[in-house]
This record gives C-alpha cells, structure tokens and sequence, in this order.
C-alpha cells in the first residue's frame, strides 16, 4: 500500500465538478427520487414537482402511482403530502471516474454519498453529496483513500463523517457495508473518456460487469496481463480473480506474453480455445497437471473432469493424484461409477471413497505396488472390507493397552464384607456394565485405555460377575459411584468404600480422601 497523503492522492482529481457529472447525479443515479406531493384546497388537488420545483392544479392523482410532470414532463412517483413521509429520505452512492489530472497514464475514481431528506417541508428539500472513497490507479499501483465513519441520523437529520483515511486495500464499498444497502451506480459512460489515451483503454474492461469497476481497475493496474486473456477468450480466469475464486496456481500473472501468462505453448493455447470450451483456472490446472504426468488428455476429456469435480472436489483429487496419473485415475473412477454401488453421477465422492480406501490399505500395511490393491475391481466392496479391518486394528490396539491398564491397577484389588473390587476388565465388560446398570460408562472405554481415568467394578463376593456398582478414580481420587439408574451407593456400600478408601486409597502421609458419595456427576 502506497503511503500517498489524501492531499496528495487529491491533486489528481480536477478542482471543479464538470457539468457532466452533476447531470449524472441528478438524471441517473437521483432519477428514481422525483416525486409530485399532492395537497388540497377545497375540492382542488394541487401537486408540487420536486424536480422542477413548481406547484401545478392535478385531477385525482393517487398517492403511490407514477404520473408525468406537466412542467418537466419527468416521470415522477406520487405522494400525499400528508401520509407515510417519517422516514422518506432517499439515499444513493454512485461512482464517477476522470483521468489523473497529473499523471496522463492514470485514471481517478471519486465514490459520492448523497441524500435527499423529504420528511420536513418537501419545497426545501436538497440534494447532499458527500464524499466516501477516492481511487487512484496507475501502471503498476492502484490507491484508495475512504471515510470509513459515515451515515445519515433520521434521529438527527444530519451526516455524521469521519476523517478520509488510507486503505489498506483497494475495495469497492458497494460489496458490503452501508453502501451495499441502498441504490449504487457507476458512471460508464465516465470511464469512456477517462481512459482515452491512457493504458487502461486497452484494458478490455467493457468485456467485465463487476459492479463500479474499481476491483477491475485494481486488479487491471497490478497485471495487465487481463488484456491478452480477455483476447484470448479465458475471461473467467479473469472472473475468478476479481471475485475472490480459487485460481490454483494456474496463472502467472506477471507473465508479458501468453505463453508466459498460461505455461502453455501455442498449439496447447489454441486446443484451449476450442469451441465450447470454457476455460476457468480449475481446467486450466488440469491441463498442467495432464501435461506434466504425462497423461495428456483431451481438451474434451479435462473439461469433462473440470465439470464432475468441480472446486470441492479438486482437493480429493490432488490426494489421489499423489498415487497416480490423472488418465489413470480418470479411467478408473470412470469405470467405478458405471456399478450399482456406486452414483455413476458423482464421480466426486467416487474419488473421495478411493481415497479413503487407499488411507486404510496404509494404515494395513497393504501393498500399494500392486496394481490389483491400488486399483480394486470393485472400489466399493473393498472399501467395506479394509473398513472392517481397519476397525479390527484399532479394537485390538485398544484392548492391548486396556490388558497394560488391568495389569498395572491390579494392586487395587480389595475385598471386605462380602463385597470386592477390582479394574474393569476390558471395552466388552464396561458395555455390558452399562447396559445392565442403565449408564453410560461403556463411552469411559477410550479414556480408561488411555489411563485419563480408572474405572473399577464393585461385586458381590458371591456374584462376581453380575454387575453391581461402577467407580471411577481420577488422580487419586473418588470421583463418582453408581448404581443402577445412576443412584448412590448403599449405607452398606458407603462402608466398604471408606474401608477400601483407607487400605488403597491413602497417600504415605495417611491423608484421607474426602469423598462425596452424594455429588450430582453421574456416570
């Protein structure tokens, strides 16, 4: 960003308001705010023209029709002087461009704010312009200076403004913001004769409908490269760009020719220029990544590829392509989506699935060489098997240092009473725990192999394995006891685990551990 000061980003702009701009402000973007107010004296309806300023004797004109001024003959939108007018204050934003008036190969852009406040006395209405951006685009930088602090008060009736400051980036205010809000315009007609003679007439920028223009202008200044692709028929690389669109690394930008803008000689340009073909930076992409993997595919056949996958999918894609060629994995997803299993229409998600199968064959130790592997007759079926197997894994893995866990908490073991405790034995006992005391421990499994928490079952001496309470000891205490239906421990079950508390439970120092056996967490 330039640090040109706002007077100095001023002297590029002429002194005075030409005659031309202040007829666009009131015939073109003030156009729609005519109005003829309607009154009566007597049985006579008079109307009063906001445009031409003169009061004229009307026959039944209605309140929200359009009629024709008698004086000016402007179409005007009419309106009781006596209804709805509380919050009737018009507002526009409009942008009007002119050549720097200091440097012959810039172009300056003013963005204007203005208002029209009808709700008091409509004969002594005025229009209100106020400045909200200036941009200045040269060869090679482009500047915006803006109010950032600016909006009408109905409350007060007033413009309330902040000082003109730097931009950080050059934007249009018309994305977002207040000025999103109300009616925008930008003067073409402005941008015809300011261009002349400058760089920026040959800019193509009557091929782009991007608004007021500034982003394209922006844009334009940094790579004027935008020329030679609009020639070539690629504008949507252009569209992508100036719409904020993913443009993959495709373009060089700061190429001087095509060939240099495109990575692409002039017979790969000219099979890009097909008929019918639309060419966006995803197909562009495509035909390098084709070129360089020696695939080379079709123009036919990369568009056909660009249209299945589109954005979204070109991630899934890259994945994949880690593994193989494009013709390759082309062909296949191709052949895949022509089964039942699969949708023949999303291809997308075909290679999503290819890529979650190919993680799993990782993840197995499979054979990645081996084309039989890498490239499953049936993509979907193998899928579901390596999902299985894969679950398998992880469960053996799990019940491993669940068996590490027992092991090392089986000093814990303790019996008084004919009650006695002891570590869950593994992920299948803590479901079964669950489900026969009606809780969620089963869902503690993870965490207890991981050693976040021990997890302990009390039993009676004489039905060691029927499900009775459920404990768990996080850093060396209590943290909660229950029962079926989540309830509280038994007077009798209280005394076995203050006795157990006492035998196990105690540090070297003799420190009792104070237990809530009443506390509201619940397994």
């Amino acid at each position: 960003m330039s640090h040109i000061s706002t007077l100095a980003i001023r002297a590029h702009f002429p002194e005075k308001q030409s005659k031309a701009f202040c007829d666009y402000a009131t015939d073109v973007a003030f156009l729609w705010s005519r109005y003829i107010f309607t009154r009566r004296v007597g049985k006579q309806q008079y109307g009063y023209c906001t445009h031409c300023r003169a009061e004229y004797e009307t026959i039944g004109l209605k309140h929200g029709y359009e009629t024709t001024c008698p004086g000016c003959k402007s179409l005007c939108a009419v309106r009781s002087s006596g209804m709805g007018r509380k919050s009737m204050v018009d507002e526009v934003y409009f942008i009007w461009y002119n050549r720097s008036t200091i440097n012959p190969k810039g172009i300056t852009a003013r963005g204007v704010y203005g208002i029209r406040d009808y709700r008091d006395d409509y004969h002594k209405t005025e229009t209100i312009f106020t400045e909200k951006a200036l941009y200045l685009f040269e060869p090679g930088q482009s500047i915006m200076h803006h109010v950032p602090y600016l909006y009408f008060s109905s409350y007060t009736g007033a413009i309330y403004i902040g000082d003109m400051e730097p931009s950080k980036n050059v934007r249009s205010v018309t994305k977002n913001g207040h000025m999103a809000n109300i009616k925008h315009f930008c003067s073409f007609e402005s941008i015809k004769e300011a261009v002349q003679g400058t760089p920026f007439q040959y800019s193509t920028w009557e091929s782009y409908e991007d608004g007021d223009m500034v982003n394209f202008f922006s844009l334009y200044s940094l790579y004027p490269c935008i020329e030679y692709l609009t020639k070539l028929g690629m504008g949507g690389l252009v569209d992508a760009k100036l719409n904020g669109h993913k443009t993959y690394g495709a373009i060089n930008w700061k190429g001087k020719t095509p060939d240099k803008i495109l990575r692409l000689n002039k017979k790969e340009i000219n099979a890009l220029r097909a008929p019918g073909i639309d060419v966006d930076p995803l197909l562009l992409r495509l035909f390098h990544i084709s070129k360089k993997d020696g695939s080379n595919l079709t123009i036919e056949e990369l568009s056909a590829i660009n249209n299945s996958i589109g954005d979204y999918g070109f991630g899934d894609l890259q994945k994949a392509l880690k593994c193989t060629t494009l013709k390759k994995i082309t062909h296949y997803i191709n052949k895949q989506c022509t089964k039942k299993e699969m949708d023949r229409h999303n291809k997308r998600q075909a290679i999503s699935t290819w890529n979650d199968y190919i993680a799993d064959c990782v993840t197995l130790g499979f054979d990645l060489t081996n084309e039989v592997v890498m490239f499953p007759s049936n993509l979907h079926a193998a899928h579901q098997n390596t999902i299985k197997q894969v679950k398998v894994k992880e469960d053996i893995a799990l019940q491993a240092r669940m068996a590490a866990r027992v092991k090392s908490l089986e000093k814990m073991k303790f019996e008084a009473n004919g009650l006695m405790i002891r570590a869950a034995i593994d992920s299948k006992e803590l479901i079964a725990e669950g489900k026969a005391l009606q809780h969620c421990v089963g869902n503690y499994a993870e965490s207890y192999a991981k050693g976040k928490t021990d997890l302990f079952v009390i039993r009676k001496v004489d039905e060691p394995d029927k499900p009775f309470f459920t404990m768990e000891i996080r850093d060396g205490s209590i943290a909660q006891c229950r029962g079926l239906k989540n309830c509280s421990p038994t007077q009798d079950v209280k005394a076995f685990i203050d006795l157990f508390t006492s035998k196990k439970l105690l540090t070297k120092k003799r420190t009792r551990v104070l237990v809530n056996m009443n506390q509201e967490a619940a397994i």
